[in-house]
């Protein structure tokens, strides 16, 4: 009886230990709610990665119409991705990952991860997060005329001194979501990034899904004159061909054209 009731209680303990551990990990994968002091327009938050396959969580509330910029610096290469109270998400590599005007009002969630193209790492980060009443942002911009001072940089230093291009890209990919293309389709074949070039009046930046290159590809095109982008995406989905998007329906650029014939 003595005996029974021994590995009884062993059982209980191991049972209870499992159960802790649980509830422990649980609590640990719970948003960490970020609040802003009174008449500040900025918020830091901490945190800390255990590898590459952890991940840290944070929500915050913000208005529609209001700027928000959100930069990550870590003590390794680091991926950030906000996630709208919709649903849709943005992101990418460490540092800036989001600087745009938001469009939604509610709870938005920044997901924190090492970033699975450098070497893993452990130790601490630091999210910084900027909220901006309207009509107002805190990144860089650049006119028309200066995007060419892109050439030879690669897409996400574009998209981070230019967020009002990412507003466009998801404006022109959202509006052709039912013809199977849209702004994190993009982005996801943009992930191993190469240098911009220029093509004439035509800057272009380009990229491909990590380890499916000549597959899963996506090509930006953007007018010098008057700043209007093209898109082309190629994916299994179309059949392994690309697929053209395009602010100005009735001309798709040259560039693009010769682009995706490399």
């Amino acid at each position: 009886m003595n005996l029974k009731f021994g590995k009884l209680k062993r059982l209980l303990a191991v049972i209870a230990a499992a159960m802790f551990f649980i509830s422990s990990a649980r609590a640990q994968k719970s948003p960490h709610r970020v609040s802003f002091a009174r008449g500040a327009i900025v918020a830091r938050a901490s945190g800390y990665l255990r590898g590459i396959r952890d991940e840290a969580l944070f929500v915050l509330r913000a208005g529609a119409g209001q700027h928000m910029r959100v930069e990550i610096i870590g003590r390794g290469a680091t991926r950030g991705v906000v996630i709208f109270p919709s649903g849709k998400q943005d992101g990418g590599p460490g540092g800036v990952v989001f600087n745009d005007n938001i469009d939604e009002t509610g709870d938005y969630r920044i997901r924190v991860t090492e970033s699975s193209m450098a070497n893993a790492w452990r130790g601490s980060f630091v999210v910084k997060i900027e909220i901006l009443p309207a009509n107002q942002s805190s990144g860089s911009s650049a006119s028309t005329s200066d995007l060419e001072r892109y050439v030879g940089k690669y897409p996400s230093a574009l998209f981070r001194g230019v967020p009002s291009l990412k507003a466009r890209l998801r404006e022109l990919l959202t509006a052709n979501y039912k013809l199977g293309a849209s702004y994190n389709f993009f982005f996801d074949r943009l992930q191993t990034e190469m240098p911009i070039e220029r093509d004439g009046d035509v800057l272009i930046a380009r990229g491909c899904m990590a380890h499916q290159c000549t597959i899963e590809e996506s090509i930006l095109a953007i007018n010098l004159s008057d700043g209007k982008p093209s898109v082309a995406i190629k994916s299994k989905r179309f059949g392994g061909g690309f697929k053209i998007f395009s602010e100005d329906k009735s001309r798709v650029p040259d560039a693009l054209r010769r682009a995706m014939q490399q």
